[in-house]
């Protein structure tokens, strides 16, 4: 039998849809779209029960952005995977993207390789998020022990479960590829969730990294 992999796409620029479209249908017979033009009609689709393998979704739309679409999906299909595409000059908001619960970011730039890479990602349940795209992100905050407000922080606030995992088996004297092997994820995964919680944390290197989530009781 062969593969069905239904693909939504989300943006509300037609030209975009119908070239996004065509562009995926060529990169595997096995992928089908489905495109939608705005927010509502997409979540329509998901709350009538339309079963979708994957979405792609712009970041910038004039009804509701990306993110605000990832979070509307997540609360109603959990574990249906889903990539964030953009065109914008500005630098992405990625580590947003990521929290709100994308399995990566795609600039509308990139190539038909970096595409399906991201696709065959996601859709294994993985997060995709390419060099060049990280070395253009938007700065995180560099944390303290302290809100503003002089309250602690809540060290679930800084990172997520598997980047939890992450730091731990980095603790641990583990490699890229232990880790992956470990968690069953592949070692660019892994790679993707060392740039996040550096980025989160505000440091450089693996070392400063375990010190600082041991700083924030984040691993013992």
């Amino acid at each position: 039998m062969s593969r069905h992999i239904n693909i939504a796409l989300l943006d509300d620029h037609q030209m975009f849809l119908d070239g996004l479209s065509e562009i995926i249908r060529v990169l595997d017979p096995a992928y089908h779209c489905t495109a939608f033009g705005q927010p509502a009609d997409a979540i329509k689709a998901i709350e009538s029960d339309q079963a979708f393998d994957l979405f792609i979704t712009d970041l910038v739309m004039a009804e509701m952005n990306g993110i605000a679409f990832v979070m509307a999906l997540k609360a109603r299909r959990p574990s249906t995977p889903v990539l964030v595409v953009s065109g914008i000059d500005t630098a992405p908001p990625i580590d947003k993207i990521l929290q709100a619960g994308a399995n990566g970011f795609v600039p509308k730039s990139a190539s038909s390789t970096l595409l399906r890479d991201a696709i065959e990602t996601a859709i294994r349940g993985e997060t995709y998020v390419s060099d060049d795209a990280w070395q253009n992100a938007s700065v995180t905050r560099n944390p303290t022990s302290e809100n503003p407000d002089g309250t602690s922080i809540d060290p679930a606030e800084l990172l997520g479960a598997r980047q939890i995992e992450v730091v731990t088996l980095m603790a641990e004297g583990c490699s890229n590829k232990d880790i992956g092997r470990i968690l069953n994820i592949s070692e660019n995964t892994v790679k993707t969730h060392i740039r996040a919680i550096f980025r989160q944390l505000g440091v450089t290197r693996r070392t400063a990294c375990i010190s600082k989530a041991r700083s924030f009781g984040l691993i013992s």
